[in-house]
């Protein structure tokens, strides 16, 4: 409404085009999207406000998907990173209703210093740690960073938005390399966002066929990506994604 971001995306659409890595990155963060969608209007689950809790928070991180893309897209950088923050936040709250689904009724009701106190990122990274031990992701330095570059006006953030030789970056801007690892990321954080996802809606629905069984293509196509690109190191993106 305000910039015409045709350049930019012109710069950046091919990096996602034509069968290359990104290209690759891009469907596997469409099949997250897919398999989520998939989960909120083809199940039948149970009436209960975890599980209205834990759907609607996959539908946020479908938003949030597809708001992170187009910004980076455009050039937004902190605006795209403030919602790849989100789709880290609404992760975490996805496992800890899978381990304390007690809790989503009072979370549903609380608000504002409340919800923070008891529910705030950190009150929920240190719960999870207590009920299942160490993760194998650490969603809190993924939280920190996005939060940082994104969402606060920090001093990490006010750098996301010079170049390295202290040019402001004013409206949206084309940036190659920092698009290849955004959009690396992006289907990163969406792939083990969708599988724990995936993992609490089946544990909360115990009574119900498994979501890999409900939803076989869905499914395939989001373990079938995590399987071919977990791998992908910094070195062969640098070699390959042209």
């Amino acid at each position: 409404m305000l910039f015409d971001v045709r350049a930019v995306e012109a710069q950046h659409r091919p990096l996602i085009q034509n069968g290359n890595l990104g290209d690759a990155f891009r469907a596997g963060t469409f099949g997250c999207v897919r398999l989520i969608e998939d989960v909120v209007h083809g199940g039948s689950w149970k009436d209960e406000r975890a599980t209205f809790a834990v759907v609607d928070l996959g539908v946020r991180i479908i938003n949030d998907c597809g708001a992170a893309g187009h910004l980076a897209l455009s050039g937004f950088w902190s605006a795209a990173s403030h919602q790849v923050r989100d789709l880290v936040e609404c992760h975490q709250l996805i496992e800890y209703f899978r381990h304390r689904p007690s809790d989503a009724q009072e979370w549903f009701e609380s608000d504002g210093k409340e919800r923070y106190k008891k529910y705030g990122f950190g009150k929920v990274f240190d719960n999870l740690a207590k009920d299942r031990g160490a993760a194998k992701f650490d969603l809190k330095q993924s939280f920190d960073f996005f939060s940082n570059a994104g969402s606060h006006p920090s001093t990490a953030g006010l750098a996301w938005q010079m170049t390295d030789v202290g040019q402001k970056l004013i409206g949206p801007v084309p940036h190659p390399d920092r698009f290849r690892l955004f959009v690396g990321d992006l289907w990163a954080h969406a792939t083990r966002a969708t599988l724990q996802f995936v993992d609490t809606m089946d544990a909360l629905n115990r009574d119900h066929e498994p979501i890999r069984d409900q939803f076989r293509f869905s499914h395939a196509v989001v373990a079938g990506a995590q399987q071919l690109l977990s791998e992908i190191t910094a070195e062969q993106v640098r070699e390959f994604w042209k």
